[in-house]
């Protein structure tokens, strides 16, 4: 019983901390914690996470999509939804992206937060997500060895390292960047009418 609880936490610190916009510690460090912390077994510890890091970032899309959008202005939102219109009818390129992004241990909380103004399709975006993910969180956690003692230290750790607040604040810069850009613009420049948006 007590084991089951184990990923019964597991489970809810990882899905809390994807729901979170940003200053969270990236999710395979929480994984790492509990691998070793609690002698979980390696496999069921990886498949967690990464369905519960999906389903975090799925809420966070949800979150973006009804209640960030207001506050962009209607070109903004114009723009965004230019760039999610040519990623949902160019899956060949979406599906490899995404599983190349889940696979860096960076933050993919700005991500969900463009996918979710520019109306990305959440189906792609979530599975190529947990796959990536599965692969990712797979190598973190096999491949590190060093976590604090405490998942409050884990945490802490966070908000103390320069260059995890400088990542997150410098991903929320390029995510206002995108808002400007005129995407409609340049895609149709670039493919014509290939663009239908």
């Amino acid at each position: 019983m007590e084991f089951l609880l184990d990923y019964g936490l597991l489970a809810l610190v990882v899905f809390l901390i994807n729901t979170v916009p940003a200053f969270m510690p990236p999710t395979w460090t929480i994984l790492l914690f509990f691998y070793l912390k609690f002698d979980l077994s390696f496999l069921p510890s990886v498949v967690v996470g990464a369905t519960f890091a999906t389903l975090g970032r799925i809420v966070l899309y949800f979150l973006s999509l009804n209640f960030f959008g207001p506050f962009l202005s209607k070109e903004s939102r114009k723009n965004l939804e230019a760039l999610g219109s040519y990623f949902n009818t160019n899956t060949r390129i979406t599906v490899p992206l995404i599983l190349a992004y889940a696979f860096l241990p960076v933050p993919s909380n700005q991500v969900y937060i463009a996918a979710g103004l520019s109306k990305v399709n959440i189906k792609i975006l979530a599975f190529s997500f947990f796959v990536g993910r599965l692969m990712s969180y797979s190598f973190w956690v096999w491949g590190s060895y060093k976590v604090a003692d405490r998942l409050e230290d884990v945490f802490a750790n966070q908000y103390s390292r320069m260059g995890g607040l400088i990542v997150d604040i410098a991903g929320f810069f390029l995510l206002y960047l995108l808002t400007k850009i005129n995407w409609k613009k340049i895609l149709k420049g670039a493919l014509g009418n290939n663009f239908p948006y």
